[in-house]
């Protein structure tokens, strides 16, 4: 397959095995090719070893390492720094969506989500991606 024909590729951190299937078929049908993630080891482990995605869409309450200390994993590994990061969180106060933001997450969406919206802000940020990072 050339590059041209290649389809995104989205990692999902998410711990909830209902939510993770969701964000992986609605993405799929999306034309995305989905890596699902169930919580903060496997994706620190993931990160350290594995080709970037396009984007990433997470949860922020996750086990054993939290949606910040993943952030922070991904911003500061060279090949994934600028890789769009979506976070997905029901903590959704204030105080949390400015420290995602102010963490490297490029969007915050609250759960419960919308589809068709989520897939926009998706869209967009695969859209906002320079081509020789895709």
């Amino acid at each position: 397959m050339s590059e041209s024909n290649r389809k995104p590729q989205a990692l999902i951190i998410e711990d909830s095995e209902h939510l993770a299937f969701l964000l992986g078929y609605m993405l799929e049908r999306e034309g995305f090719e989905t890596a699902t993630l169930r919580d903060g080891r496997q994706a620190a482990h993931y990160i350290a070893g594995s080709r970037p995605p396009d984007v990433v869409l997470m949860d922020l309450m996750l086990p054993y390492l939290d949606g910040f200390e993943i952030l922070g994993l991904v911003r500061a590994h060279p090949h994934w720094k600028t890789v769009p990061v979506m976070v997905l969180s029901a903590r959704s106060g204030e105080d949390d969506v400015v420290r995602v933001l102010e963490s490297g997450a490029n969007d915050f969406v609250r759960k419960p989500y919308r589809p068709r919206e989520l897939l926009a802000r998706v869209r967009r940020l695969i859209s906002e991606v320079p081509d020789a990072l895709i």
